[in-house]
């Protein structure tokens, strides 16, 4: 907990909490890049075994959580005994929380209730309000089939839970999608989620399907430089083959014309799957740079994603 708590100490210091910023910090601090930037700022950090990203919303609400404990599944793809697992989530939480209460911003910690979303969420829980921002430490497991893991997250706004942990980039916008707004979701595969329509990308295309059909690391940087539409807090893993796993993966990004979960870059860079023509020609025309897109055209795309994929917006 010793670097978490310094990052947390650095962090605190820092009015308006910005990406910038904090991946700035995070590298004064000689925390290992994870190689995800978005916007051209590095979100994905690790150090002694601890690894921390880095959210911002569409609104510009910008959130940074550290995975201090990782219970990962058996070889089996299965916990043997989750009840067991879920014990000792709670205990690596207790033993953490002295550290957070003997920080230099202990004194100016409040505790906080929790919400009717955090009893689905989180497993057992402690949070605070400090200086206007929410810090929270909990044990999570965002689906059975996922990690169980021990958060602390600061963030600069109290949280608007949806379905998993979600947070609408467009939280407080309007109820209904604008009449022009058209999303066009690719890469929302059944593996993933049973409950995504067949028509967002049906089963996970095989490995190395889409060779030779776009430039790699062009196109991975593309879809990891997309605008944020939806943020969840939710640790996901390679249905593939379980070659990696991406904090937040199940988080929603667009170009303006295309939306995508943010762990689809991992799957074109580490499988070279394919994906249908008319997003690679779209992105080859683009130049695979995301163009700039105003809050006006993100708003109404955020609250049309959120509406297909069932996260409840904040009232």
């Amino acid at each position: 907990m010793t670097a978490v708590i310094v990052m947390l100490e650095e962090l605190g210091t820092l009015v308006p909490l910005t990406a910038e910023e904090a991946a700035a910090r995070f590298s004064a601090r000689e925390w290992t890049p994870g190689g995800r930037p978005r916007g051209g700022v590095e979100t994905s950090w690790d150090k002694d075994g601890v690894g921390a990203w880095i959210r911002t919303s569409g609104g510009g609400t910008v959130s940074v959580s550290f995975a201090v404990w990782i219970r990962d599944v058996d070889e089996s793809g299965y916990f043997d005994d989750l009840e067991a697992v879920y014990e000792e989530g709670e205990r690596v939480l207790a033993g953490s929380l002295p550290a957070i209460e003997r920080s230099s911003f202990a004194g100016r910690l409040a505790e906080a209730g929790r919400t009717a979303e955090d009893e689905d969420e989180f497993i057992a829980l402690r949070r605070w309000t400090l200086d206007g921002r929410t810090l929270t430490a909990g044990v999570v497991q965002h689906d059975t089939d996922l990690p169980v893991m021990v958060v602390v997250a600061l963030e600069a706004a109290p949280a608007r839970a949806g379905r998993r942990g979600a947070t609408p980039a467009a939280a407080g916008g309007p109820s209904r999608p604008s009449p022009q707004a058209r999303v066009r979701p690719i890469g929302f595969y059944r593996e993933m989620d049973a409950h995504y329509d067949a028509a967002w990308g049906g089963s996970v295309p095989a490995p190395a399907s889409g060779e030779g059909r776009y430039p790699v690391a062009e196109l991975a940087g593309y879809l990891a430089s997309g605008h944020p539409l939806l943020d969840v807090t939710e640790l996901t893993t390679d249905v593939i083959g379980g070659a990696f796993r991406v904090p937040g993966g199940s988080s929603v990004l667009t170009d303006g014309a295309f939306v995508w979960r943010a762990d689809l870059a991992e799957y074109v860079g580490h499988h070279r799957i394919a994906l249908p023509e008319d997003f690679l020609r779209a992105a080859r025309e683009n130049g695979f740079r995301v163009p700039p897109a105003d809050h006006e055209v993100l708003l109404p795309l955020s609250v049309e994603v959120g509406d297909l994929l069932g996260f409840r917006a904040a009232p």
